[in-house]
């Protein structure tokens, strides 16, 4: 998986948890997932490709869960965005 697919897989997922999920707290807290779940692939990535392994790949842990937290982040607000205009109505 690579960092843009990571990304928009997040954006949909704060876009949901920004609809579905009324309280924001809560809904930021469900946002954690997706930085836990890329550190969860990087480390399974590379105990399967230990042959791949250099001395730089232990920044994959603080900068590759960075975009799709953005990602997340974006989604969320315009899903909760979305869901006041709704309200409103």
């Amino acid at each position: 998986m690579v960092v843009e697919t990571a990304t928009l897989l997040s954006l949909a997922f704060g876009f949901v948890v920004g609809i579905v999920i009324t309280k924001p707290k809560l809904g930021c807290a469900a946002l954690l997932l997706g930085p836990i779940a890329m550190i969860a692939y990087i480390s399974a990535w590379q105990q399967q490709n230990p042959e791949l392994i250099r001395s730089t790949r232990g920044l994959d842990f603080l900068f590759v869960p960075f975009w799709p937290s953005v990602g997340a982040l974006c989604g969320f607000t315009a899903g909760l965005v979305l869901r006041t205009l709704d309200e409103e109505k």
